[in-house]
Formats: structure tokens, sequence, C-alpha cells
């Protein structure tokens, strides 16, 4: 990726979930950084939070599961501040060129109604 990157024929990264594997262990996290530095540093990396991320018994996630090892996004938020609109809302969308990106998390309610699906529908409607 980096070869790529240094070619100059990427634009951006989009990495969708399942970022670090950490799992609560925060040495992963830095080992993992480090890793990304020589593309995340040139290119615009952008991310989409994981149920690895995320999901924790009594965290709020959709998914009642120990993937996270107890992050519950706390790590990945710090980490990779996207454009949301709030901490823990990380669904975002943004503009790549003619391209609009709707960035949603599947992590966070999104079933009809809720406070994701109704940004989601505004973002829709808002493109040209």
């Amino acid at each position: 990726m980096a070869k790529e990157v240094a070619s100059g024929n990427i634009d951006s990264i989009f990495h969708i979930g399942d970022i670090s594997y950490a799992t609560g262990f925060l040495v992963e996290w830095d080992f993992f950084l480090h890793h990304i530095i020589p593309v995340a540093s040139h290119v615009s990396y952008m991310t989409a939070i994981g149920n690895h991320e995320r999901d924790y018994i009594d965290s709020g996630s959709v998914y009642i599961t120990l993937d996270s090892g107890g992050e519950c996004g706390v790590a990945y938020e710090t980490s990779f501040p996207m454009p949301t609109s709030a901490k823990d809302k990380s669904w975002y969308s943004i503009e790549q060129g003619p391209v609009h990106l709707t960035v949603v998390s599947t992590e966070h309610d999104w079933s009809p109604n809720s406070e994701q699906y109704l940004w989601m529908v505004r973002d829709i409607i808002s493109v040209n």
C-alpha cells in the first residue's frame, strides 16, 4: 500500500471497520498506528467503526458481544477523529471529487426512525 500511495495514484484510503483488532490492549493500537504511518501520513485515511472497536456489554452497541475487549469505541474515536456530529455518533458523509460518500455505523442503531437512520435519509436527500 505504501508503494501505491508513493506512486501518486491514490487519493485516499477507506478502512471500513475492524481497524486494529486490539480488543482492549492499547499496545496493539500503538503497533497498528505505527504500521499505517507510511500511508496515513500522505493521503486521507478515512475509517468506519466496526464491532471490534465498539461492541461490548452495556456499551449501547446494537450487538451484545465482547468484540471490543472493553474499548467501547473510545480508542477508535480518539485515534481516528472523523467528521462526525458528536462523540459516539460515528456516521458521516464527505465529498471526494464528484463522489458523495455516506459512511454509516452497523454498531449503532440504524433501524427506521433511529437517529442514524434519519440522518442518513437527510444526507442522501441532500445530494445533487
